[in-house]
């Protein structure tokens, strides 16, 4: 009997924790966010007004000096106070806002306690107890102005709210200086990759479905699953073999799908997809395979029209 609950025990405490699935990595770029600042190379970022301007601003200058593509930076950050012409400057405005009003919760209260037991209450009434409700917002807007021609290319309003409310028995969970701290962080984030691609990296869960292949077939496509944790090409390397000697299902379409996004190889990863839906797979990860090597593409199509238009300067 002891043998039997400590096996049950076992049994209880592995279900606890979820499997970790067996995935793929891919990795891509995803392209600038607004299309139209492609031909835009040298850019400022003036300060922008307000009190955490500054903040912002210097955080987006970094940003943007750091943004790379295929090794390059993307941009040539210069300091607006130099007086270096440039494509392009940056400029805006941040505005923090609180507002703290009056508001009341219920709490209960013991008013009869047990003369034997002075931890036991008897009575219990109910009251308001007087807090206070936090409102917080910052409001950001950010303009990009092309110097060329003084055509205003990019704008974007970006506004975050925190509402909380407090008590003499309960703390506010976190200070208007975090919210605001962590919202600025946030805003430079969506500016940068609305003026620049971004990478990306994902681990995508394999298709572990053997059905339909021959026993041999479907033993090495196990193998080639658990080999995914310590040798993700290895894998990929296993199951085309095994295309190559057994007639593909949707799952080993799927998984040479997903390879061939890994290596980038965009033309046989569309293939790879396009027969796996073909065979009845109706895995949602295809659809957001062949969105990545859209959004892959698109970034590569940019920065090749990026650097022709460098070189016709």
């Amino acid at each position: 009997m002891n043998h039997l609950r400590w096996m049950l025990a076992a049994v209880l405490a592995a279900s606890a924790f979820p499997v970790a699935a067996e995935t793929l990595s891919i990795t891509g770029v995803n392209p600038a966010g607004s299309p139209n600042v492609n031909d835009l190379v040298s850019i400022a970022v003036d300060r922008f007004d307000g009190e955490d301007g500054s903040l912002l601003s210097q955080a987006l200058e970094s940003e943007l000096a750091a943004a790379r593509f295929a090794g390059q930076p993307y941009f040539r950050v210069v300091a607006p106070e130099s007086g270096v012409p440039t494509d392009a400057l940056v400029t805006g405005n941040v505005r923090v806002a609180v507002d703290e009003t009056g508001t009341t919760e219920k709490r209960k209260r013991c008013v009869e306690q047990d003369p034997a037991d002075k931890n036991k209450c008897l009575k219990e009434e109910e009251y308001d107890l007087r807090c206070r409700r936090r409102v917080a917002t910052v409001s950001t807007n950010v303009r990009l102005v092309a110097m060329g021609d003084g055509s205003v290319r990019y704008t974007r309003p970006l506004t975050a709210r925190d509402e909380l409310v407090y008590c003499p028995d309960r703390k506010a969970s976190r200070t208007v200086d975090d919210f605001v701290e962590t919202t600025l962080k946030a805003q430079v984030g969506t500016i940068r990759r609305d003026l620049a691609p971004s990478g990306f990296s994902e681990d995508v869960r394999v298709d572990e479905n053997r059905k339909g292949l021959p026993k041999a077939a479907a033993d090495a496509f196990k193998d080639a699953i658990r080999q995914t944790k310590t040798d993700e090409p290895g894998s990929c390397d296993s199951w085309a073999a095994i295309a190559r000697g057994a007639e593909p299902t949707a799952a080993l379409a799927f998984n040479l799908g997903l390879c061939a996004e890994a290596r980038r190889d965009f033309v046989a990863a569309i293939d790879w997809y396009g027969q796996a839906q073909r065979l009845g797979s109706k895995n949602r990860d295809i659809g957001e395979g062949l969105a990545r090597i859209d959004r892959h593409r698109r970034a590569l199509a940019d920065w090749d029209a990026r650097q022709a238009f460098l070189r016709d300067r």
